[in-house]
């Protein structure tokens, strides 16, 4: 199986352990579907890019990984700015849940991209 494959197989099964891991709880996030729709796809979408930037220009594949990095953050720090300022009430559960995905979506990009990177 290519890593490809296995990466967004492995990111479905997370979003469904998450939208599963959901159902327990009374209320969700203002935002949940939204951030988690968000991370999913932004992270699968760098991931494949990262790939073809490693396939096609090994030698600048590190200063890609970073700028991804750095749009990402930029990017996610105006999508919380908006839902701060939209719910207000509940910006403490949307960013708290926002950022304990990211970190769950990121570690997953990181350890599939050092699998690919190592070999």
């Amino acid at each position: 199986m290519s890593n490809r494959i296995a990466f967004l197989i492995t990111l479905a099964i997370v979003v469904l352990i998450i939208l599963g891991v959901s159902r327990l709880f009374a209320a969700l996030p203002s935002f949940f579907y939204q951030s988690l729709v968000l991370l999913a796809v932004s992270t699968m979408g760098l991931y494949v890019y990262l790939l073809r930037i490693r396939e096609n220009h090994r030698d600048f594949f590190v200063h890609f990984y970073l700028g991804s990095i750095a749009l990402k953050l930029l990017a996610y720090g105006i999508y919380l700015f908006l839902i701060v300022r939209e719910d207000r009430p509940g910006a403490f559960e949307n960013v708290a849940f926002f950022m304990a995905t990211y970190a769950v979506f990121t570690a997953l990009e990181v350890g599939f991209l050092w699998r690919k990177i190592s070999r």
